[in-house]
């Protein structure tokens, strides 16, 4: 009796053992696309910055913290937002890449506050993911929350 408890204890375990093993593998495989590329951690191939809903806060604290903020280059942030529907001044934006699926897209942070008091004393931000094709001409009569991809708040802390 005692022999067949310790075997299907045995048993029970490697049984254990192996789907932790599986469950492990196959969501690491999962994330080494999204996150491991040619720049390091957190970025793909392209040197974007790959971000989820859980990676968002990190990665806006990372922004806040590190007090840079991309030039616009060919996307209007201002009519993105004013298309989204929000009043705030836009306080950092960055270039990233959506998801499991590396969407490109847009990361705006914006509030009713400045850069400089964010960083100082922290606080609530809205957080707003868009597609590129946020804010162009070419999108009129179309919903806006067809080019959204995630909207929230995120709390960070001070500098």
């Amino acid at each position: 009796m005692i022999l067949i408890a310790v075997v299907l204890s045995v048993l029970l375990g490697i049984l254990l053992a192996f789907a932790l093993q599986t469950s492990t593998t196959s969501s690491t495989g999962m994330g080494s696309t999204s996150v491991e590329g040619s720049s390091g951690p957190g970025r793909n191939a392209s040197g974007l910055s790959v971000i989820t809903e859980s990676t968002l806060g990190p990665e806006v604290q990372r922004l806040v913290d590190s007090g840079t903020i991309q030039p616009m280059a060919n996307f209007d942030a201002a009519q993105c937002l004013s298309e989204q529907g929000s009043q705030d001044s836009l306080l950092i934006m960055e270039e990233v890449a959506w998801g499991p699926e590396q969407t490109p897209a847009w990361l705006l942070i914006h509030g009713p506050m400045d850069r400089e008091t964010l960083r100082a004393s922290g606080g609530t931000v809205s957080t707003t993911v868009v597609l590129p094709t946020c804010g162009t001409a070419d999108e009129k009569g179309a919903d806006p929350a067809d080019s959204r991809l995630w909207s929230g708040r995120v709390m960070i802390g001070g500098v």
